[in-house]
């Protein structure tokens, strides 16, 4: 096995995003990670990092895996072989020892955080596990107030707001950066931010991802306190949901394991579970 660094985006994403369609929804944080940079919708970080995995021994090189780290947030890693993992670990210590934070499948993701730490002599810890869910049909909740709309220009300081309280909130160990940036790039895009609206205003939002391989992820799914209670997340993310699947699109999303809220309201919806993933951190 041999990991290789690639320097252009434009170039990284056309050779490994065929490869990552293969499987588009267990794949599609990356994949949504390189369209949305790609497309402009989300701001290139400086210095991310894009690797390839290349199995040497059949014959010529083949891609066997991918790995993205795009700092300050974690590096995402897709399925790879499990004789990929000490190399990856090795290019890593070498190149990036600063990338602490590994995303992905569990059992891989793991093993490579504690490759790291290993090396290092440091501990590597498992610090959230989230489930990716699908839908295929909706169940819509009866008896919420209101309607979902797309979010407008006028929506913007509101849902900059939002996104920054959605970020301290769910995503606490994660970097905060300013949240205005990726709210005006799904602005200008259109259709890939939705508010439910009660009483004449906003009183909850979602967004969708930049659609790739027919797949749209759900996520910022935001009601401030003084809202809850009322049913107005789930039946936002009911309509985007069935607006994705007459868009012949697939709805998924992420919930966090340790949420059983959420876990149970995305259900009941018609939410069904997919696979899991992990956040290891090493220090």
């Amino acid at each position: 096995m041999k990991v290789t660094a690639d320097t252009g985006l434009i170039a990284y994403g056309h050779e490994v995003m065929p490869w990552l369609m293969r499987d588009p929804v267990r794949n599609n944080p990356l994949l949504t990670l390189l369209q949305s940079r790609m497309d402009s919708v989300s701001a290139e970080q400086e210095r991310m990092l894009l690797l390839r995995v290349l199995d040497e021994s059949t014959d010529g090189p083949q891609l066997s895996g991918v790995a993205v780290w795009p700092p300050p947030f974690a590096l995402m890693l897709s399925a790879v072989p499990d004789a990929a993992v000490p190399p990856l670990a090795h290019y890593l210590l070498a190149s990036a020892p600063d990338a602490r934070r590994f995303t992905g499948p569990p059992e891989q993701t793991r093993r490579l955080a504690e490759t790291v730490a290993a090396a290092e002599g440091g501990h590597a810890t498992l610090r959230e596990s989230f489930r990716m869910f699908e839908a295929e049909r909706i169940d819509r909740p009866a008896g919420v107030t209101g309607r979902a709309r797309e979010a407008r220009e006028a929506d913007r300081e509101l849902l900059v707001q939002w996104s920054g309280a959605f970020h301290r909130e769910a995503l606490p160990r994660e970097p905060h950066p300013d949240p205005a940036a990726p709210v005006d790039g799904r602005l200008s895009r259109g259709g890939l931010l939705w508010v439910w609206e009660a009483g004449g205003e906003p009183v909850s939002m979602a967004a969708l991802t930049v659609p790739t391989a027919g797949v749209a992820r759900i996520n910022l799914v935001f009601t401030p306190p003084r809202r809850r209670g009322n049913g107005y997340a789930s039946a936002l993310v009911a309509a985007i949901s069935e607006a994705t699947l007459a868009a012949r699109l697939r709805p998924v999303l992420f919930t966090d394991l340790a949420n059983p809220t959420s876990n149970k309201i995305y259900q009941t919806i018609g939410y069904r579970p997919q696979h899991d993933v992990q956040l290891w951190e090493v220090r």
